[in-house]
């Protein structure tokens, strides 16, 4: 991290922190401040990109962006300044409280300290060079996911990808919220590599989640261990899986030095009986959008649960106004926050509401209707994936599969609920439906998609499970042990997840992601191309163009476009048959406005062509007015803009 990324973060805190004080809200400074980290890149992010839009994505732009803010949310401090010095009092007095005092701010403080830590050791190990100077990677969230997020953040950092359009698929909107890639790409201009922009932005986002969490969960339990017990049941969910595959499969056979190289994760299985990963690692790391969405979530509730008596109207407008921005950042939150408001809302039919749903919905919509597909995904069905996989169609089989995703979570949740008081049984019910919505219909292209609802359940189940483990474990004698073998079937398959998350030699890994030819051909394109070319190139997972470079491609990964509502079978077989040398192939070209050809390893692999096709593809594009204009390391580049 150099000086001005340090100077970067610091202003993002301080310009989220007082955001805090533009509300009456009772908040205490360490929630301001840990709030803030989210508030303050989701304003950050918003004013950069506009600015960004109007002039290009420069340290200049950033660093106006970050002025403006600050020069408003110092009168906003100024005004609140009394306010301000009696929260840093109060923090002051409380540092000296015990650590299961409810107001002490030690454990958040503890947790802040343990996340940076795990956070940081996770991604420090994400990216590692190679001996041909190439990039390997040590988890599959990286060597997945990531792809189609350094692919965005890219677009934006090196291609001026304004307006957005969708750097995989040219020409198609760019369907997707992605926001916290934009905010990767603000690094890349202060001085950081794209890969160190994506550790940084994420180490930032995720290490404050867990005190978030304890902040919100806090609200609805009886003491902090309580909320300590829900956001580690939230944190490590990953069914049940591993005590089977781990203590009577992989332990016996490789015995105890099994934990120094896990050999799989045992809270997914590629979707075969396993569908719901575990949260950490199977959603907030792979799932970018995640890294605010799910902050924002718990922020939006605190906010509406403080603000319950009092009604304050800037409170509402605000929280309204931060639902209404997060189809940018993840559009499950948003939806998530409006079904649960909708229903707090019709249950007290209250004109106050009104407050909270203008900004959300006169901000929210228009985003959404942008973001929307062409093309509907949406299946009805029953009981979700079974059928589907290897699961049967019958009640036995669906009660299996939710005690091995879920292990024991619903039932307690269900319990916990119920037995809280009225007003908090008001406020949860409805997170029953996140369990109901993905079990009617498949509302996604890809049905792994349905597996978001149940981690939002999760989310905001896991304080009444949490609850429920205390008030076992404070009744003593056999109850107490009962809460202790509870606590360890709801945590132990994820534990061993993210314990493996921070291996850097687990199972496979490390891995080649790029070779060093990747390397120089990416280096080529973003120092002799423009920011508007775009490719024809293997439409593979991993791809120097999309993953370095951020240029628009013609397809990039067919799973990836279809989870997006894109065509991606057309473009497919326009690939093939541009590779292939179909009659046609010119207009194909000038159909996608390709600016530039790569053959290269994966376009002869992927497509099957034969050795001698290099002969044959430069003496047909040479012929018809294209040129070699990069021939080195097993890739050639033609330009191809003046095929004929």
């Amino acid at each position: 991290m150099n000086f001005l990324t340090a100077v970067f973060i610091c202003s993002i805190v301080l310009i989220g922190f007082t955001t805090t004080y533009s509300i009456q809200s009772r908040l205490s400074f360490e929630e301001r401040v840990m709030f803030g980290v989210v508030l303050g890149v989701i304003e950050v992010s918003i004013v950069g990109f506009l600015l960004s839009w109007a002039f290009s994505v420069n340290r200049t732009t950033i660093f106006i962006s970050v002025g403006i803010l600050l020069s408003v949310n110092s009168l906003i401090a100024l005004r609140r300044r009394s306010v301000l010095a009696a929260d840093y009092e109060s923090l002051l007095i409380r540092c000296k409280r015990k650590w299961n005092d409810p107001l002490s701010p030690k454990v958040p403080i503890f947790l802040l300290v343990s996340s940076t830590l795990l956070t940081t050791r996770i991604m420090q190990i994400a990216y590692d060079g190679t001996d041909s100077g190439g990039v390997a990677v040590s988890h599959l969230s990286v060597y997945g996911d990531w792809s189609a997020h350094l692919a965005y953040a890219a677009s934006f950092a090196y291609s001026n990808n304004f307006p957005p359009e969708l750097p995989t698929a040219a020409g198609e909107s760019f369907s997707y919220h992605f926001g916290v890639d934009w905010f990767s790409a603000m690094f890349v201009p202060l001085g950081l590599d794209l890969f160190s922009a994506m550790q940084t932005s994420t180490v930032l986002l995720a290490s404050v989640l867990p005190p978030i969490l304890f902040f919100g969960y806090k609200r609805f339990v009886t003491n902090n261990r309580a909320a300590v017990f829900a956001l580690l049941i939230f944190l490590l969910s990953g069914g049940t899986a591993a005590f089977f595959r781990f203590l009577f499969q992989d332990l016996p056979e490789e015995g105890p030095s099994i934990l120094l190289n896990l050999p799989r994760s045992y809270a997914f299985d590629g979707f075969d009986r396993n569908w719901v990963d575990n949260a950490v690692t199977g959603f907030l790391y792979p799932q970018r959008p995640t890294l605010v969405g799910f902050s924002a979530l718990v922020i939006v509730i605190v906010l509406l649960w403080e603000n319950r008596k009092l009604k304050i109207t800037s409170t509402y407008v605000f929280a309204g106004t931060l639902v209404g921005v997060l189809p940018i950042f993840h559009i499950f939150s948003f939806g998530a926050l409006l079904l649960l408001s909708t229903f707090w809302a019709l249950t007290t039919m209250k004109k106050y509401w009104l407050r909270f749903f203008a900004p959300a919905l006169l901000l929210g919509v228009p985003v959404l209707i942008w973001q929307w597909p062409d093309r509907d995904g949406r299946s009805w069905h029953q009981l979700w994936v079974l059928g589907k996989s290897t699961w049967n169609l019958h009640v036995i089989d669906f009660l299996w599969f939710w005690l091995l995703n879920t292990g024991l979570v619903i039932p307690i949740a269900a319990l916990g609920i119920v037995r809280s008081s009225r007003e908090i049984k008001r406020f949860a019910v409805p997170i029953f439906a996140f369990l109901i919505i993905p079990n009617i219909a498949i509302w996604h292209f890809w049905i792994g998609n349905n597996a978001k609802y149940v981690i939002l359940f999760l989310l905001l189940s896991a304080p009444f499970i949490g609850e429920q483990i205390e008030l076992l474990l404070k009744s003593g004698g056999l109850r107490k042990s009962l809460s202790v073998a509870l606590l360890i079937s709801l945590i132990f398959t994820g534990s061993l997840d993210v314990w493996r998350a921070m291996d850097k030699t687990t199972g496979p890994y490390p891995v080649e992601y790029l070779t060093g030819s990747d390397v120089l051909l990416g280096e080529w394109i973003l120092k002799s191309t423009p920011t508007d070319a775009t490719f024809a190139s293997a439409n593979t997972n991993t791809h120097p163009v999309r993953v370095l470079t951020g240029r628009s491609v013609v397809s990039g990964s067919p799973g990836r476009l279809n989870d997006l509502g894109v065509d991606w079978y057309s473009r497919d077989q326009d690939l093939r048959s541009i590779y292939q040398l179909q009659e046609g192939y010119g207009d194909l070209l000038a159909r996608y406005q390709v600016t530039h050809l790569v053959l290269g390893p994966l376009e002869k692999l992927h497509y099957r062509l034969t050795p001698d096709y290099d002969l044959r593809i430069e003496e047909e594009l040479i012929l018809h007015g294209a040129e070699l204009v990069y021939d080195r390391a097993n890739y050639q580049v033609y330009d191809v803009q003046d095929l004929q």
